[in-house]
């Protein structure tokens, strides 16, 4: 799941563009290191107001391409290599949203049982398996200054848990950037589908600040750090621009197969 977690967080950010009229759609290039060369992925995000498709390459080479339509809320998991593919309808998100409520409960319930010490083990394991998803709480922000990255001034932002430090962001007005808000409208769509599996990681996939999530801007760079592991990990916007993408690219290939996700059952 990691490896997906982190492909969307790609969408939060951007460079200098193209004049607004030139294309609809932003081009977003991201690399992400988390100080193991053999993990170090990149990422490359084509967005337009209600659709996206994210496309990673890991360490080892292996691509996989996410593509989500917000009108259709239908989401597809494509593998190229194997010429495969997985859809999620907003049906199957609600059913595995139930499946991991229930699974959630029983875990709980279980873990009451445990001594102190067994407790901690399997929330590790947990959150292990979940890549940092299985957090409810969010992260505190606060302002500490100004900075610069990708050519732009940029506002930075500390991010705390439970009084720890686990996180900084730099963020850049989308003004600045040459976007606007309603740019990265399909990423709210897209957190609202995500929501319907496991809330905790529909929080994950945001775009612009809020007061809400405590900071203003769009993040352009990011460090988290994992509690567990004590490793960092640091996803740079390296390109962005305005574009116009081929409808095709939004759409599974004709040849490919459909695989069903083992626990649809169906």
């Amino acid at each position: 799941m990691r490896p997906s977690t982190l492909l969307l967080a790609a969408c939060f950010a951007s460079l200098s563009v193209l004049p607004a009229a030139a294309a609809d759609g932003v081009l977003l290039v991201q690399t992400v290191d988390d100080g193991a060369k053999t993990t170090a992925a990149s990422s490359q995000v084509q967005m337009e107001p209600t659709r996206i498709r994210t496309e990673i390459h890991d360490g080892d080479g292996r691509r996989q391409v996410v593509i989500f339509n917000g009108v259709t809320e239908v989401l597809h998991v494509v593998d190229p290599a194997a010429r495969t593919y997985m859809e999620v309808t907003r049906a199957d998100a609600e059913k595995l949203g139930g499946m991991m409520s229930a699974a959630m409960a029983a875990f709980q319930q279980q873990m009451a049982n445990m001594s102190p010490e067994q407790r901690q083990m399997m929330e590790q394991k947990m959150a292990g398996m979940l890549g940092g998803a299985a957090s409810v709480a969010r992260p505190e922000y606060k302002k500490v200054g100004t900075g610069k990255a990708l050519g732009h001034a940029c506002d930075q932002y500390e991010g705390y848990m439970a009084g720890r430090k686990t996180s900084e962001i730099c963020t850049v007005a989308p003004e600045t950037l040459g976007f606007s808000l309603a740019d990265f409208a399909v990423l709210g769509k897209l957190s609202d589908f995500v929501r319907r599996i496991l809330p905790q990681l529909g929080d994950q996939i945001v775009g612009a600040g809020s007061p809400e999530l405590g900071y203003a801007g769009i993040p352009v760079r990011t460090a988290t750090t994992d509690p567990r592991s004590g490793r960092t990990v640091t996803m740079q916007v390296t390109e962005a621009r305005r574009a116009t993408f081929d409808d095709a690219i939004f759409a599974v290939p004709a040849d490919y197969k459909q695989t069903v996700m083992p626990t649809m059952g169906r």
